[in-house]
């Protein structure tokens, strides 16, 4: 009988020790889970400002690739709608941010004045705010 309470013991022990790292675990997921949260909801509080210009950001960027290698219009305007609601902009297409952001990246891209008008044309769809919006950005890069 004496041969056995040794290996109770080590049962015993092995079986505390993986409560004790169980709980732990759990104890540092539920504090990264919680640091996530936090994280998360402050960027969802940041300033409308300050969202809107990495928005803007994000499409001069986008925009600049895109530029430079080229690929369907369709897509680009898709993309464009994917970039807004990542940054929780209702309505891309009525955003100056939007129009500023692809001209900034088409300024990047060093494409022609031609292209610009273009992309104008294409996307500004006559209206002279956006339109305005892409030109000024374009020279501001240029």
């Amino acid at each position: 009988m004496n041969a056995w309470i040794p290996v109770l013991l080590i049962t015993v022990l092995a079986s505390a020790a993986g409560c004790s790292l169980s709980a732990s675990s759990e104890s540092s997921g539920a504090s990264s889970e919680s640091s996530a949260r936090s994280s998360e909801s402050s960027s969802k509080s940041s300033s409308p400002d300050s969202k809107e210009s990495a928005y803007r950001d994000d499409v001069r960027d986008y925009t600049e690739a895109y530029a430079k290698s080229g690929g369907q219009f369709d897509a680009f305007q898709k993309r464009l709608g994917e970039l807004a609601r990542k940054y929780d902009v209702t309505n891309w297409e009525d955003s100056l941010a939007t129009y500023e952001g692809v001209g900034a990246g088409l300024g990047r891209a060093k494409v022609r004045q031609s292209q610009v008008d273009a992309y104008k044309q294409n996307l500004g769809r006559g209206d002279p705010r956006k339109m305005d919006a892409i030109q000024n950005a374009y020279n501001a890069q240029s």
